[in-house]
């Protein structure tokens, strides 16, 4: 490759862009984060990942721009996108981003609860009854269970009051 100057701030900019491809690709990282909250074992493997994807955008920008050469100016790029990305952009993007986040997850919770309605329905139809029958199944188990035990008092009453008569002095 040629390495005039017209080159060099090609790649230049091109690393620059990449620097801003790569602080976006963290800030929608970060709003997944928030909004997922993932415990330390899922964070492990979603950071592993994340350095995934950057590592081949960086890789791709690079063989792209300039055939995968490396020189110090390429990563000043990527250092002056990624600054450039998080001091102009960050914030807007965020707040964009959050706010359509939440616009999606409300309608999703909205199709959810239209979709679960009629089976609300069905169920706060058909909980009096279970209640109720509930209610007279315990009271005819708690009773069988009481005439279950009574072979079983009889028998240790019996135990108890043969100790009683043949051990009394």
């Amino acid at each position: 490759m040629d390495n005039t100057i017209h080159s060099q701030a090609y790649i230049f900019l091109a690393t620059i862009y990449g620097g801003i491809i790569i602080g976006f690709l963290y800030d929608l990282y970060r709003i997944f984060r928030y909004f997922f909250k993932p415990k330390k074992i899922a964070a492990f493997f979603e950071d592993l990942i994340f350095w995934i994807i950057i590592s081949l955008i960086a890789v791709f920008v690079l063989i792209f721009s300039n055939w995968g050469e490396l020189r110090a100016y390429e990563f000043l790029g990527f250092l002056c996108g990624a600054f450039l990305y998080h001091k102009l952009l960050s914030k807007i993007v965020i707040t964009i981003l959050v706010k359509v986040v939440k616009i999606i997850i409300k309608i999703f919770k909205y199709l959810f609860n239209t979709i679960l309605y009629p089976f609300k329905i069905i169920a706060n139809i058909l909980y009096k009854p279970y209640q109720k029958s509930c209610k007279k199944v315990r009271n005819r188990y708690v009773k069988l269970k009481r005439k279950a035990k009574l072979p079983i008092r009889i028998f240790s009453d019996i135990k108890k009051y043969t100790r009683n008569i043949i051990f009394k002095k």
